[in-house]
């Protein structure tokens, strides 16, 4: 038989499994509702953010919420409107496609299509797309999971097309963009580096098992960066581009402008003699703050008696950490900045300037910008991060982090919220009074009933498995390193195992420090990791298999 025909079968095979599979966990999902809640921070903001683009404004009149997240996030909204797919179903099959993407990685490997099945299936039922939360809002992490996996998808794949010598710089292009994307969905996008890190290594190594000669190879791996970056900047700057033409400030994100981040930094500098943890500028460093920096001074009445005190405190004893970058840029809204980004963004770096004007002149007592956004860390809490990285790892390996089962309520009785949701989404809205919840048809209250009970009989497996098996993978890691170093030809499968437990542990770390500086607990910023752990789970073990089965081959072919 003709091996092209065998392979185009095998391939039919392979998609109409996947697809068989698909529909079954979309038919699942089917009866999802979103809820319309006031987040002014979070899917509200995400909500308005859409319906401005979808309206031709970009991303509406310039305020203290514009850009203060990615907009990576509100253009997926308005693209799924336009392309008229409910919000819901489009974060969904984009998840699907990251799945399939990863998977048809592991097939140009002449990985079993067996194994190709359980491997989609593994992928495709992570509870975090049916048992997380936030899916039941128009929230970012409704597709930065998915984007994460699709990285890791086209690397494998580019890596596939490297080792075969054939021809792959669209696809490192593609790499780049969706990287480029990647970046501004989340603020901690930087926990990738180690991955990238280990990515850029292997392609190197495997032009020099060609016979490349080693600057030669170092040279190819750099021209292949320079495309990756290409493709990066792409989105990157024409994101950063539009901002200058709508509001004049060549930015992607408010909180990471050098002018915020010059404003923020030389506040979080500022030495004081009482320190609180999760209180990063405390009353004592706004005290010294508004001695030397006569534009800080002027917020002094918003955050000590005005209406800071009365919104962002909420009972605490002093701001914390995850409210003050929010309070602040209220302050500055509220003394009339946030109108004009140009005239916003001086006076934030001018805050910064005298700060550090000060620091220099030795008026008060500072510490290096060691950070511009992290808390200062304290030598007290170095016992407490080992502890902290330890539990984060075990909540990753467990399935724990999400919040089983969603929202009960409806959404807010608002109406002209309500009705953004709907038309902006796309989706099904959960009704907003109890007279109306009461209201829901008996078989449409089965029909969720009947399907939850399935997801959590699968989500079951996936509390209890994964740990298991992540301490196996990480013996085969182990053994696999152990061959490497014994000459062992390094492959692909190594190369993304390696490089998703980089990622892993990175993830792990800015968790850590966030849990010990800024927030008393976490949860849903876990669910990034769930896919990755899987995908570690599936590349372990194929790795172990492609080895054995090269040993295997070898030991036949030897007299």
């Amino acid at each position: 038989m003709d091996n092209s025909t065998t392979t185009s079968g095998s391939t039919k095979n392979f998609l109409i499994g996947c697809a068989l599979i698909a529909l079954i966990k979309l038919w699942l999902l089917a009866p999802q509702e979103i809820v319309a809640r006031s987040a002014p921070h979070d899917d509200t903001l995400f909500v308005g953010l859409a319906l401005s683009i979808l309206q031709g404004d970009w991303l509406g009149d310039y305020n203290q919420f514009t850009l203060i997240k990615g907009s990576g996030y509100p253009l997926f909204i308005a693209f799924s409107n336009v392309l008229n797919i409910p919000l819901i179903v489009s974060q969904e099959l984009l998840y699907l496609g990251a799945c399939l993407v990863f998977v048809l990685g592991m097939k140009r490997l002449n990985v079993r299509l067996a194994f190709l099945w359980v491997a989609f299936a593994v992928l495709a039922f992570n509870p975090f797309t049916y048992n997380f939360f936030p899916n039941a809002y128009p929230f970012r992490f409704g597709i930065y999971p998915a984007v994460s996996l699709l990285v890791f998808g086209l690397a494998q794949i580019t890596f596939g097309r490297a080792v075969e010598g054939r021809t792959h710089w669209l696809l490192l292009l593609l790499l780049g963009v969706v990287l480029g994307w990647f970046w501004n969905i989340r603020g901690e996008a930087i926990w990738i580096a180690p991955t990238l890190g280990v990515f850029f290594l292997f392609y190197t190594i495997q032009h020099l098992n060609r016979g490349i000669r080693r600057f030669a190879a170092v040279s190819v791996s750099f021209r292949a960066s320079l495309i990756v970056v290409a493709g990066f900047l792409t989105i990157h700057t024409a994101i950063a581009y539009v901002n200058y033409q709508r509001y004049g400030v060549f930015i992607t994100n408010g909180m990471k402008s050098p002018s915020f981040e010059s404003a923020y930094g030389g506040l979080l500098r500022i030495r004081t003699d009482r320190w609180e943890r999760f209180i990063p500028v405390n009353r004592d460093a706004r005290e010294i703050a508004y001695t030397v920096s006569p534009s800080f001074k002027q917020l002094e009445p918003y955050f000590e008696s005005g209406r800071g005190t009365e919104t962002w405190m909420k009972g605490f004893s002093d701001y914390p950490a995850a409210y003050f970058p929010w309070a602040f840029r209220d302050g500055l809204y509220h003394i009339g900045y946030f109108r004009d980004a140009r005239r916003t963004h001086e006076f934030l770096s001018s805050i910064g300037v005298q700060i550090d004007s000060a620091c220099q002149s030795s008026k008060i007592d500072c510490r290096p910008r060691y950070s511009n956004l992290a808390p200062t860390w304290h030598a007290e809490w170095n016992l407490l991060a080992g502890q902290t990285l330890f539990k984060t790892l075990a909540r990753m390996v467990k399935f724990k982090g999400f919040i089983e089962n969603g929202p009960r309520a409806g959404s807010i009785d608002d109406d002209k919220l309500v009705i953004n949701y709907k038309y902006v989404t796309g989706s099904p809205v959960r009704p907003q009074r109890p007279d109306l919840l009461t209201r829901t048809p008996r078989f449409h209250t089965e029909k969720i009933r009947s399907r939850d009970k399935i997801l959590r009989s699968i989500a079951w497996i996936y509390r209890r498995v994964p740990q298991v098996a992540f301490i196996f993978a990480l013996g085969g890691l182990g053994f696999r390193a152990f061959q490497i170093a014994r000459g062992s030809r390094i492959s692909i499968w190594d190369a993304l195992s390696f490089g998703l437990l980089a990622g892993l542990g990175s993830y792990a770390i800015i968790l850590t420090i966030l849990q010990i500086t800024s927030y008393s607990q976490i949860g849903r910023q876990l669910n990034t990791t769930y896919p990755v752990i899987l995908a570690f789970l599936l590349s372990v073990t194929s790795a172990i298999i492609h080895s054995r089965s090269r040993s295997d081959a070898c030991g036949k072919s030897s007299p």
